[in-house]
């Protein structure tokens, strides 16, 4: 697996370009805000085909750039269920930006038990509901990473006072989903650097008992 992270957009948020191989196939996960034309210029360095774009949840900072990706790469696009009635909501205006949503319809949904696999790679699918609804993460077994949007960051977990949030339902799926993967997996946010689950363990206040 080889991975490139993009942070891009008004509030630096992370889109990932996740490949099996050079000269393979690869996932978007997340598209930021002015990300696509340098995504779709990496992956023509390493010679890979994008055939996913993922979305690791609703939120507008994470799919401004949907639309300009998929026409890029005609690559097939997925979220999870629950997220679908966020993407029609008018987002940007809660945060007081004129920012015009995408209009993508999902080509397929991502699902816990049911792994999304690109390439040479299974990605596991997450529910980890708490933050917004639909939020997903995804795991890779074999390389030991995670991918985890806004669920849990470096010494913080996602905020939970917009529409859907739930601090108690957060923590129970960092608890419940992402602790138990193991220390030596390495997570990589939707915000800010990449840490692993050990780290956030030992030292993430909101993970303290």
């Amino acid at each position: 697996m080889i991975v490139e992270v993009f942070t891009s957009g008004p509030v630096d948020t992370n889109g990932y370009l996740v490949a099996d191989q050079r000269g393979g196939h690869a996932v978007v996960i997340d598209a930021p805000l002015d990300s696509a034309e340098q995504m779709v210029e990496q992956a023509r360095k390493w010679n890979v085909t994008i055939t996913h774009l993922v979305n690791t949840h609703p939120h507008w900072d994470h799919i401004l750039d949907n639309a300009r990706l998929l026409k890029l790469t005609h690559a097939k696009f997925g979220l999870h269920r629950d997220a679908v009635p966020m993407l029609s909501l008018p987002q940007t205006e809660w945060f007081g930006m004129n920012l015009e949503m995408p209009k993508c319809v999902p080509d397929f949904f991502l699902e816990e038990g049911q792994p999304l696999v690109v390439g040479g790679m299974k990605l596991e699918i997450l529910h980890c509901p708490g933050h917004c609804p639909g939020s997903v993460v995804l795991f890779e077994l074999n390389d030991r990473v995670v991918f985890t949007g806004d669920v849990l960051f470096a010494g913080s977990i996602g905020r939970t006072d917009l529409p859907g949030g739930d601090h108690a339902i957060l923590l129970d799926s960092i608890t419940g989903k992402l602790l138990p993967l193991g220390d030596d997996v390495r997570v990589f946010p939707g915000h800010g650097p990449a840490t692993t689950i050990g780290a956030e363990r030992r030292h993430n206040p909101f993970l303290q008992k």
